[in-house]
């Protein structure tokens, strides 16, 4: 990993590059699951400028970039998702930085911004065609089971996995 990589909280300015991470990221991950024209639309609804601009204004929800100098290079949004104390974070790095200790650097910003919203159990989902995500998440967390998801007009399996903050 580069000695310049940071992390830092998202600004509306970084809205553009964190859309292109997601969209080379999702194009690496799945370019053998799904066709290009599904992997645009899922990148186009859930990168939607409205809804990062959203997030970066919401103090509950953590959006963050990773950054190699000027370049963004990774990012990672977290938050409370049930009152008991159960958070997600999700990590998306550009495919050039795979395996450079990105998603890492992300993850300890992630739990500590889920540690101070008073999370106590990080769960995700990650499909189980997404081999990086799968192997990133099998380092870090215990994986509790899976579970069928409406993905693309089909049903997926998904991963479910868990840590502690």
């Amino acid at each position: 990993m580069s000695s310049t990589v940071s992390v830092r909280p998202a600004t509306t300015d970084d809205i553009i590059a964190i859309q292109e991470v997601a969209g080379a990221a999702w194009q690496a991950t799945y370019d053998d699951v799904f066709d290009d024209e599904l992997i645009a639309t899922m990148v186009a609804e859930g990168y939607d400028d409205d809804v990062l601009e959203h997030m970066v204004d919401l103090d509950d929800v953590g959006l963050f970039v990773a950054t190699d100098g000027d370049e963004i290079v990774g990012y990672a949004s977290c938050g409370m998702t049930d009152p008991a104390g159960i958070g997600d974070l999700d990590i998306y790095v550009h495919p050039d930085y795979w395996g450079e200790g990105v998603g890492r650097e992300l993850l300890a910003r992630g739990r500590e911004h889920l540690d101070d919203l008073g999370t106590t159990t990080i769960r995700d989902e990650v499909l189980a065609a997404n081999d990086v995500g799968n192997a990133f998440y099998e380092k870090h967390f215990d994986r509790v089971g899976q579970r069928t998801v409406e993905f693309g007009g089909e049903d997926q399996t998904v991963n479910v996995y868990e840590a502690s903050v």
